[in-house]
């Protein structure tokens, strides 16, 4: 799989071998970029607890009611539908 992301100053190609990876990554990026005391807090979360903070966190922002996330999938179909993530190769 390989998607490209464009979101709050990040616009990268990422790959991984499919959706569950993908949404790993997606975390370990978000750590990776995250105020120093809060990486220990995602990085103790596990994917899906990622996805649905996520999605809850934008969701909050924009006044939205949009549904959390049960599968990898759904999370990165959401992103898309966001306009912030485009697949490249599914």
């Amino acid at each position: 799989m390989k998607v490209h992301v464009k979101f709050q100053g990040i616009d990268e190609t990422f790959e991984a071998k499919d959706a569950d990876a993908m949404l790993h990554l997606a975390k370990q990026q978000a750590a990776q970029r995250a105020p120093f005391l809060l990486r220990p807090l995602i990085n103790s979360m596990s994917d899906m607890a990622f996805a649905a903070e996520a999605v809850k966190r934008a969701n909050q922002a924009n006044g939205r009611q949009d549904p959390i996330p049960t599968t990898a999938q759904e999370f990165i179909d959401w992103g898309v539908q966001q306009g912030v993530v485009t697949i490249i190769e599914p």
